[in-house]
């Protein structure tokens, strides 16, 4: 049996606290949230096949109106790996068309006598469908001893970890866990003026917990030099980002960093990446962006090495605080 006494430690910085909520727990003042150091909401959106939250839209609402990061979870009830592509479909689809800023989410609390190796099954399943439905590698919501002793090194190596550990400690006790650290830690802590008794459940959560990446808009980004262009390459079958660096005389971290990829073992046959390469490249230039949701004009440019009021002008973007998931934005890098 895994240690259950081993402290399992953030897999990086820790950047923002977050609440928990469902619609029996909707009444917070999201407002008087963010004045104590809330950040984001994870509000409850669906469980099993056909519940919905009630009050889930009017919650959403209230977060994005309080300034707060918004984002959703599942509870699954799956007994077979169907039933979990059916959940799955569910849920993506009750997501859909909200800007939410944190991964979905799963949880999976009750096997109902299923053995570990089909609850696995199960939630792979569930895991691997949202992630094709929404674009984004979900996060798995469990408890710390379901971490150290239910989930494999399969499921750990593609889906994030956000561990429940509300026993007081200064670090969640996940033991032999197979994931090398958490994005998200949920625990307890007085919130007054939302303080009850035993205190609330607060999550601290790092950047890996966005669907994005932060990425600051910082003068000292790279340019692109007189002797440097920017190409767009398809990923083929078999192909890994250390290979695609070799090939074309960049590193793995500036195409990770250009494509703001959050895993660097997950690359997909048929996924778009911009590289930055050598003039001498027998590859066309390459500069339209479709921006993606989490995106900003500014976040952009400092990826790309533009400067954020050149995008609004070459793109006649007048409100450059409006940018939409779809919209293609030219950065002027093959003028």
């Amino acid at each position: 049996m895994r240690n259950m006494a081993k402290a399992l430690e953030p897999s990086g910085e820790v950047r923002f606290q977050g609440l928990t909520v469902n619609e029996f727990s909707s009444g917070y003042d999201f407002s008087q949230a963010k004045s104590a150091g809330i950040e984001a909401v994870v509000l409850r959106a669906t469980a099993g096949d056909d519940y919905t939250d009630a009050r889930v839209s009017i919650a959403a609402q209230r977060v994005q109106e309080a300034g707060l990061r918004l984002g959703f979870y599942h509870y699954l009830t799956a007994e077979n790996e169907e039933e979990a592509r059916a959940q799955a479909r569910f849920f993506a689809a009750a997501i859909t068309g909200y800007d939410y800023a944190l991964r979905p989410a799963m949880l999976f609390e009750t096997l109902n006598g299923l053995s570990f190796d089909a609850a696995n099954r199960i939630a792979l399943a569930f895991l691997s469908d949202v992630e094709s439905a929404t674009g984004v590698a979900p996060v798995i919501y469990t408890d710390a001893e379901s971490a150290s002793l239910l989930w494999n090194r399969s499921i750990a190596e593609r889906f994030p970890l956000w561990v429940i550990d509300e026993s007081g400690g200064d670090a969640p006790m996940a033991g032999d866990s197979p994931w090398k650290g958490w994005v998200g830690w949920q625990y307890r802590r007085s919130l007054d003026p939302l303080c009850k008794s035993g205190g609330t459940p607060v999550s601290r959560f790092t950047a890996g917990m966005l669907t994005r990446q932060i990425v600051p808009p910082t003068p000292s980004e790279p340019s692109i030099g007189s002797d440097q262009k920017l190409i767009c390459i398809t990923v083929a079958l078999g192909d890994t980002l250390s290979g695609i660096a070799r090939l074309f005389g960049t590193t793995v971290d500036e195409i990770v960093r250009l494509n703001a990829i959050a895993n660097p073992n997950r690359i997909y046959p048929g996924q778009r990446l911009y590289l930055r390469v050598a003039q001498t490249v027998p590859y066309p230039c390459c500069d339209a962006y479709t921006v993606r949701r989490g995106d900003t004009l500014s976040g952009i440019g400092a990826r790309f090495g533009v400067d954020w009021r050149r995008l609004a002008s070459i793109n006649e973007i007048a409100n450059a605080n409006l940018i939409l998931p779809g919209q293609t934005i030219k950065l002027g890098l093959c003028d």
